[in-house]
């Protein structure tokens, strides 16, 4: 059997990157495989030629430029900085007791800190939300409506109507890449809604998101910075980003070692 050489390799990387994060920069590639940039361009001029990545502006986009990728995709990329951007949020905002958990991965991530809790009251449009606190002793409430089979979310009409209803201490909501936008962003028209919705009826909005979604790109922001009350993401982020950010919302760093 013929090994793979350290080029396709690292090709094949940079599309499980782009799968899990949507775009991503060139001279951050260069820099998360610690090569050259002129090792990073010849890599994207290869997958370029085979049609499996687009270029934009400095930009680098998978063909399907915002496909969403499921959760379990999701889940285990930059685990290590979740769980820190979590435990960050959670001993912020654990006197709060009516809480609104988001779908992604993520937010799932937070919600399983609540599972050996109690007395919580947890409302959730998220599927696998649902399943990983059903058996805890917090009263969970599953926000119905139709079923997105990519985020495992619930939207729609039916979804919306519902969170119209309700009231919450804290909206814990996660965000895809915001470069380039006023806030922070979803892949999904529908789940934009759902959001919007959400941050109108809590008294604090939080979103959590790691680093690396100050420097991709995605669809649509479904509200401004300033309507969010935090955003609590890692010490990995950029000084430029956190100088942009701070100004429009109160920015939380989580320490990462």
């Amino acid at each position: 059997m013929l090994k793979k050489s350290a080029g396709s390799t690292r090709q094949q990387q940079i599309l499980d990157l782009l799968a899990q994060q949507g775009a991503v920069k060139t001279s951050v590639l260069a820099t998360h495989f610690g090569v050259s940039r002129e090792t990073i361009r010849r890599d994207l001029i290869d997958l370029n030629a085979q049609g499996r990545i687009k270029k934009s502006f400095g930009t680098i986009l998978p063909t399907n430029d915002f496909a969403i990728p499921p959760v379990a995709n999701r889940l285990n990329a930059h685990q290590v900085t979740k769980n820190a951007i979590c435990s960050t949020a959670f001993n912020q905002f654990k006197e709060r007791r009516v809480i609104y958990i988001d779908a992604g991965s993520t937010a799932l991530t937070y919600a399983r800190l609540y599972r050996t809790l109690s007395d919580y009251t947890i409302i959730t449009n998220s599927i696998p939300v649902v399943q990983e606190l059903a058996t805890s002793q917090n009263r969970i409430i599953s926000v119905g409506g139709v079923i997105d089979g990519m985020t495992l979310a619930t939207t729609g009409d039916q979804a919306e109507h519902f969170l119209q209803k309700i009231k919450v201490d804290v909206a814990i909501l996660g965000s895809s890449g915001f470069a380039g936008h006023v806030g922070p962003t979803s892949n999904s028209l529908e789940d934009e809604q759902i959001k919007k919705t959400v941050i109108a009826n809590a008294q604090v909005s939080v979103v959590l998101a790691d680093s690396s979604k100050a420097t991709t790109a995605a669809l649509i922001a479904y509200t401004n910075w300033q309507d969010i009350d935090y955003l609590i993401t890692d010490n990995g982020i950029a000084d430029a980003d956190l100088n942009k950010l701070s100004p429009l919302t109160d920015v939380i760093a989580a320490p990462t070692n």
